[in-house]
């Protein structure tokens, strides 16, 4: 495998087919597809078999397939799927060749110009089934990019383009890894504190901040610790704890009003978390300020 970087080079997302597919029964014969491939299962299930492999796909759940990648796909019953078709670099042919390329005794391999493959670099690698920390958002997006593709209109097809390259950030967010060194020269948590300050009185996810830092939960886990010496949630925890003191002295806000401002959940959680942290309930810094 090389050590290049997908990083480093020019992505450039194109829709070239998008469309919600219905078959009763359905067999494709062994194919290679020249650009990218994502599919979603609405109703049904389906084979997928593909570098001698054979993966059961079911409802509710989505495939990618890279180009060049001899495979087959199999129904025997019926299947509707939400289906994608796109490039994710710069097309380097003037005319683009067919999407779909049959292996037959006419198939030459070097006659199919066809899309960089992710396998060529270091820090991507996307399976077939995929495992999404945002599922739902992928479905929505995949269903307004079909929408927006099946308009036709100028501006829908530039929509659909625009959530084309929002489906690829987000793969490229779940599946890209750098290694660590790169991280710890490039990569500052400096902006976090000043994020949770803003957001004390929301709910705010560990999975939130990972994925505004372009991380992995337990990358950003790890790094954010590595810089603040504890967890992200207990620090926010003791963000939040303080702001509640400096609530408790300086007004005269009920304990609940205080709990919502903070962002717990209940007047109970707020209480058990600030004795635990100073060893005396809330009401006791009001008596005794």
């Amino acid at each position: 495998m090389s050590a290049d970087s997908i990083l480093n080079h020019e992505l450039q997302p194109y829709i070239r087919y998008a469309d919600l597919l219905h078959f009763q029964q359905w067999k494709t014969p062994p194919r290679i597809i020249t650009d990218y491939m994502l599919l979603y299962v609405q109703e049904g299930s389906f084979r997928l078999q593909a570098e001698g492999a054979l993966y059961e796909v079911n409802q509710g759940q989505f495939i990618f397939v890279q180009p060049g990648i001899v495979h087959q796909m199999e129904s025997e019953a019926p299947v509707c799927l939400m289906s994608l078709h796109m490039e994710l670099f710069p097309s380097q042919v003037d005319a683009r060749p067919e999407m779909i390329v049959p292996i037959d005794h006419a198939f030459n391999p070097e006659t199919v110009p066809l899309q960089p493959s992710l396998k060529t670099f270091a820090d991507i690698s996307i399976p077939y089934l995929l495992k999404l920390s945002r599922h739902e958002w992928m479905l929505d997006t995949l269903q307004q990019a079909i929408a927006h593709w099946g308009r036709k209109k100028a501006i829908d097809l530039l929509q659909a383009q625009v959530h084309a390259t929002e489906i690829v950030l987000e793969l490229l967010k779940e599946y890209t890894t750098r290694d660590t060194s790169e991280h710890s020269r490039s990569t500052s948590l400096s902006w976090v504190p000043a994020y949770m300050q803003y957001r004390l009185s929301e709910p705010l996810t560990v999975e939130e901040m990972a994925h505004k830092a372009l991380m992995s939960r337990s990358y950003f886990s790890l790094h954010f610790r590595s810089q603040f010496g504890v967890s992200p949630h207990q620090f926010l925890l003791r963000l939040r704890l303080d702001y509640a003191t400096d609530l408790l002295r300086g007004t005269d806000l009920p304990l609940q009003d205080i709990a919502d401002s903070c962002g717990f959940s209940s007047v109970h959680h707020f209480s058990k978390m600030y004795k635990l942290r100073f060893g005396c309930p809330p009401s006791q810094i009001r008596r005794h300020p």
